[in-house]
């Protein structure tokens, strides 16, 4: 077996993976929901770093506290990279 194709398996393994964890997420996510009669509020909240700029979304009082933290990350990793 050559290295490449060992490289190409372990890739797809990877995604088959990955798509297993989320369905089973999704899947006991929504069977969690049935079985409560109690409402639950959920927030999400997140952050795609595109180049210098954070993109943050989400909802909630502190979501700037997760575009702070995102851009003083890049910041330092952009600073110890370039030196």
């Amino acid at each position: 077996m050559q290295t490449g194709d060992f490289i190409d398996l372990l890739a797809w393994i990877l995604i088959i993976l990955g798509s297993i964890i989320i369905i089973s997420g999704i899947a006991s996510m929504f069977m969690r929901s049935d079985y409560q009669s109690i409402e639950e509020r959920r927030e999400s909240k997140g952050v795609i770093l595109l180049g210098p700029i954070p993109i943050v979304w989400g909802y909630g009082k502190k979501t700037w506290v997760i575009a702070a933290f995102a851009a003083i990350t890049l910041f330092l990793i952009v600073f110890l990279w370039r030196f």
